[in-house]
Parts: structure tokens; sequence; C-alpha cells
């Protein structure tokens, strides 16, 4: 990401998505980058559970406790690289008539590929998927509208997406908007897939080893 005036990167988040009638039911994922520790997020259905280390004798995570529920903010069962949804089909169908280029690319996950690339709109993603928000609360619209989407897919002979890369801004709402298209942070998103088709064991976890998050107080 691109922000105060320079790039940096963050260590990979990982983690396995379920699939179950041909739509996404489960997810756990890690991502080292947050907390002291790191956080661990399952969502099953629209329940979430989210792992949860006590820092200090005063957290108010009763003892035996490990795992927060929650069901609010909903969970985001979800396969994407930044905007580009591969588990939404009219976003996905959307994206791939951007195309404007196509070529025989390298092996992933064991599979030869084709790379298809090209650039989308937030106007024409909004279209296909609407209630689009850019950044924290920006609708596509206007100006915004016309800010673009890089992508690129590698996808197998079987049709599965085996790598994900795509590249776009966001206002910084949190800016004097008076700065014009400066105002705005630059992302890269580079999402790896493999064991396509491997079973899925994602469950919540143990019942007495989680707490609801409407439960915990100061």
């Amino acid at each position: 990401m691109f922000m105060f005036g320079r790039w940096s990167s963050v260590k990979p988040v990982r983690g396995v998505v379920g699939f179950g009638k041909g739509k996404i039911v489960a997810t756990d994922m890690k991502n080292p980058n947050l907390a002291l520790r790191g956080t661990r997020n399952i969502c099953v259905g629209k329940l979430g559970y989210e792992s949860y280390v006590k820092r200090d004798p005063e957290d108010p995570l009763p003892p035996g406790k490990t795992w927060v529920s929650y069901d609010w903010p909903p969970c985001q069962l979800v396969l994407k690289s930044g905007f580009v949804n591969l588990a939404d089909q009219d976003t996905l169908r959307a994206v791939l008539a951007s195309t404007t280029g196509r070529r025989p690319a390298g092996v992933y996950d064991g599979v030869r590929t084709t790379l298809y690339q090209g650039s989308i709109t937030f106007a024409q993603l909004d279209k296909a998927k609407p209630g689009l928000r850019i950044g924290f609360r920006t609708k596509p619209t206007g100006k915004y509208g016309t800010w673009k989407v890089s992508w690129r897919l590698w996808i197998g002979g079987d049709q599965l997406v085996r790598r994900a890369w795509s590249s776009w801004r966001e206002p910084n709402d949190s800016l004097d908007r008076s700065a014009g298209d400066d105002a705005y942070y630059a992302f890269e998103e580079d999402l790896r897939l493999s064991n396509w088709g491997m079973k899925a064991h994602i469950k919540p976890p143990p019942a007495d080893e989680t707490v609801p998050v409407e439960e915990l107080h100061d």
C-alpha cells in the first residue's frame, strides 16, 4: 500500500475457503498484521469468531474463554483480490469483459495457466454489483467512477483461478478534498490459490471456549 508518501508491504494473510453448492459457506483466515500476535477469524454462515489473546489481567474476556463470537460486522464470505470478487459471478463476468490482453503464462498449483489482464472502472464494478463503496464511504460516482482497477487473472484449463492480482487507488476520506487527486491511497494485492477441491473442515470453535461479543464489557 502507498500512504504517507511511501510504499509499504504487509505479511501474507493465509487461510482456507470452504464451498457448498457453488457458494462460499465458511472461511478461516489468519492475519499476522493485526494486534500484537496476529488474529484468526472463522466465519461459518453469518456468524464470526475471532481468536482473542488476553494482554493483561484487566482484559474483559472471562476465564477459560479464547474466542469472541459476533454477527456484526457480518462475516465476509468472499474470495477476492481488492475489488475483484472472484466469488461473485456478475463481478467476475464484468471484469473478464474488460480484458485487453491474453497470453500463455506460468504454472501455478501444478497447473499451466493463461493470463488475462485489463482494467475496469469503479462505475462498471458498481453496475455489476450495486452498493460499491471506495475507501470508507465514497460512492463510485463522478470522477471517482472513472478511476480504474487494473487486474490480472491466471486461469487454468479447468477455468479455475490460480492467481489474481489487482492495483487501484482509493480517496483518502480523512484529507481535505481540495487536494484533488493527490488525496488518495494506492494499493496492490496479489492472491494465490491452491488445492481446489480439497476437503475443507471449517467448524466453529468449541462453545465452552467462546463468549458472545455482547457479553463483553469494559
